[in-house]
């Protein structure tokens, strides 16, 4: 796709912002997004003869009139080239938060976050992009996947298999779509595209939600720290997060996440039931104080 501002935000890593400042462009929505290289959630991919290969990512959020998860791939030679591919939608749909893994002379795409309309619980997409003519399609697995992952980590073991671990995943309730930690290690044989998966932790995981409906956003977002049990002993770690928090009871990791809608709760370790049960129990009533609202288990 040779289209020459394209290639001028590619060089330049302009966002929208600045560029609807340089010319003057006023914020409509009905106009679409202006097309950039500023995004999150994509790769780079850097080949031995110094092209570095960028697959996707997106451009800040919904409420942005500028947000698009991008579909393309871009290359960029060593002496400033720069050659877009586009894609039509069905061959290779929006995708960001993804992973590229090279093998030979292919790179593996696994997972995405994408639109979400286009999710699909259960399921993990799987994109081979040729390096020699830029084709990209969808590949065909079967075994046991972690299903729709996103922000997760790929690293590439012997023979072929990409070790998939860490991230999140979709998960669907009626037709509510919801995020939650993803728990358990896979493998992707891409010889035989199979996956396996390779751990079987079976943490226990609590949701907190508020009754009504509310988010966890601006005045009723909990500090982690509000959230800290105190009738159950606990050492804090040095491992957090801004919005969230990680302890240690009976010698077992737990954390303790504030997101949009729900509180996650995840205890990485055999803790006995009912000391299980008092502590998400406690962080429940606490995260009631802190938000002044009735909050349920999800």
């Amino acid at each position: 796709m040779q289209i020459a501002f394209w290639e001028w935000m590619v060089r330049e890593g302009e966002g929208p912002h600045r560029v609807r400042e340089l010319f003057s462009v006023p914020f409509k929505r009905e106009d679409g997004p202006i097309w950039t290289f500023s995004r999150m959630g994509a790769t780079r991919t850097r080949l031995s003869d110094g092209r570095t290969v960028s697959v996707g990512g997106e451009y800040d959020d919904s409420y942005d009139p500028d947000f698009c998860i991008y579909n393309d791939v871009i290359v960029q030679g060593p002496a400033d080239q720069v050659e877009i591919y586009g894609y039509p939608s069905d061959c290779f749909p929006a995708t960001d938060f993804h992973t590229a893994t090279l093998i030979d002379e292919r790179i593996v795409i696994v997972g995405c976050l994408g639109y979400q309309q286009s999710r699909r619980s259960g399921h993990t997409p799987v994109y081979l992009l040729d390096l020699g003519n830029y084709h990209i399609e969808e590949v065909r697995t079967v075994g046991e996947s972690p299903g729709w992952i996103f922000k997760h980590d790929a690293e590439l073991g012997s023979n072929g298999v990409i070790n998939i671990r860490g991230g999140e995943v979709i998960q669907t309730k009626g037709e509510k779509q919801r995020y939650r930690r993803s728990l358990d290690d896979y493998t992707l044989d891409t010889r035989s595209w199979t996956w396996v998966r390779t751990t079987k932790r079976n943490w226990r995981q609590f949701s907190i939600a508020q009754e009504d409906g509310g988010l966890f956003v601006l005045d009723k977002h909990p500090k982690p720290e509000a959230l800290l049990p105190r009738d159950i002993g606990y050492v804090r770690t040095s491992c957090e997060e801004w919005n969230g928090i990680r302890i240690i009871v009976a010698g077992v990791p737990i954390s303790i996440t504030v997101g949009v809608s729900f509180i996650d709760l995840i205890i990485e370790g055999d803790l006995p039931a009912e000391t299980s049960q008092a502590l998400a129990e406690e962080i429940r009533r606490l995260a009631e104080s802190a938000t002044a609202s009735h909050c349920i288990f999800d």
